[in-house]
């Protein structure tokens, strides 16, 4: 009897085994159909994902810029430019310029006229076992890397560095900029002097959408490392207004000041409501730690206004705030809202103030609607507030996650607004915990607070999962 069970129990974790497979492959559709772009992108992002460098064609000639070379030279690897400037005025479609190690205290400016195309795409690396540092220092306010209209265009193997001052950037991409590829570079030190001062801001990269004529779209960001920033009332990763079709991969992000990765809309900085936020956007497999605000909530991801977008895999911990999907501005229309926003098997933990936040906080702010949160473990976040909130939301599953604190006075779900602002909220299959008995612990929802567990199943349903203390 004792093989029989054995045998059985071991059919049982085969066949639950396959199960769960053939449902993240039928319900999640594998991770390169998730990618956001046009289907020549999408094979451009699957290639760097697999080989972790650009793949792609590149047909032209190979340009090199050194330290001590000159730009009367010929840009070979013998006879290199001095300046990284001007051999960027130098490329064509297909083009690479390595960068041999050193530091450069430039401002490069990557204009339209300097674009590749399809299978041919100009490269800007550094040498690859080679240190370069691009630098701030001296300048006011610098914008290291400016990509202003430029086209299937890579940026790898680089380093950014201290850039003091109000609107200093590391990477700042500019309106009618598509194809950008943002690789395996590190970007630090980029500060405001008095980060506690309203709207005193800094980015390490920013993707600023503010034409209605042009947007920016198809852009991956992957495997960056960014860290020790300053960013006062701005965020580390910013993707604001007329923006579509970004991918923000693989990054670590780490001591940032303020939010790691903000999607942000309804700002008005796009003239056309209709474009002003971004949308179809993919935030997955980043390691985002210890961003702290001096002045508000620090969440490690924030969509904020915008739409269609997936947070996926990725580790979220030691912030403020783990994720959020909020609408801190109303639109002129409700079609504009923050929609169908996706938080998937995510890992979030040890954040001051909760796990995943949903909803415009106040409710003259504007709505959040139709978002999914799915398979996230939660643990030991907001122990003395909150690990999930709800607010100005309608259309809400939540399914199949953990919302687990040892200890703490947190309230587990945290939902203050009545009916009429928290609707249509569907709980399935979690799991509870805030180190308290069943009758001890603590629900607020649609306004009402609920101390006993089984009063809280009670009004959202059987459904919901169960309250327990995990080993």
């Amino acid at each position: 009897m004792k093989k029989k069970n054995i045998v059985r129990i071991h059919l049982c974790s085969i066949v639950c085994f396959l199960i769960l497979t053939l449902y993240s492959l039928s319900a999640y559709g594998g991770e390169k159909n998730r990618y956001c772009g046009e289907e020549a992108f999408k094979k451009e992002i699957q290639a760097v994902a697999s080989k972790g460098t650009f793949t792609g064609r590149r047909s032209g000639r190979i340009y090199y810029v050194a330290v001590n070379g000159k730009n009367s030279g010929k840009g070979t690897k013998k006879h290199p430019f001095r300046t990284i400037a001007y051999a960027v005025s130098k490329l064509k479609k297909g083009d690479t310029l390595y960068i041999r190690g050193g530091t450069y205290r430039e401002q490069i400016r990557i204009p339209a006229k300097i674009s590749g195309k399809k299978n041919a795409y100009i490269m800007i690396a550094g040498v690859p076992g080679e240190k370069v540092w691009l630098s701030g220092k001296g300048k006011t306010s610098p914008t290291l890397m400016e990509v202003c209209g430029s086209s299937y265009l890579v940026i790898q193997n680089i380093g950014m560095k201290a850039a003091h001052g109000q609107d200093a950037c590391g990477i700042n991409v500019r309106p009618g900029s598509h194809h950008i590829v943002i690789l395996d570079n590190t970007i630090q030190d980029i500060r405001v002097k008095n980060p506690q001062i309203p709207d005193h801001c800094c980015n390490a990269v920013l993707l600023y959408g503010d034409s209605a004529k042009k947007e920016i779209h198809d852009v991956l960001l992957y495997g960056n490392r960014i860290h020790d920033c300053t960013t006062g009332w701005a965020e580390c990763i910013s993707v604001t207004g007329n923006v579509r079709n970004v991918n923000i991969i693989g990054n670590t992000i780490r001591r940032t000041g303020n939010i790691g990765i903000d999607l942000s809309g309804n700002y008005g900085y796009c003239s056309d409501p209709a474009k002003d936020f971004p949308r179809e956007c993919y935030v997955a497999k980043n390691q985002v730690s210890e961003c702290h605000s001096p002045v508000a909530t620090a969440y490690g991801i924030y969509a904020d206004g915008a739409r269609n977008v997936t947070i996926y895999r990725n580790t979220v911990k030691k912030c403020d705030g783990g994720i959020e999907a909020g609408a801190e501005q109303k639109p002129k229309k409700d079609v504009y809202a923050t929609k169908n926003i996706t938080i998937e098997q995510n890992t979030i933990l040890d954040n001051a103030e909760n796990a995943i936040t949903v909803g415009g906080y106040q409710t003259d702010l504007g709505w959040v609607k139709t978002v999914k949160i799915r398979h996230n473990i939660c643990r030991e976040n907001g122990r003395e507030n909150a690990i999930l909130t709800l607010a100005k939301c309608d259309g809400v599953e939540i399914t199949d996650n953990v919302f687990y604190n040892s200890k703490g006075s947190s309230a587990i779900v945290y939902a203050e607004f009545s009916d009429k602002y928290t609707k249509n909220i569907v709980f399935r299959r979690n799991s509870y915990y805030n180190g308290h008995a069943k009758n001890k612990t603590n629900f607020v929802y649609q306004g009402r607070t609920y101390t006993k567990f089984e009063q809280w199943k009670k009004t959202v349903g059987k459904a919901t999962g169960q309250y327990r203390k995990e080993k």
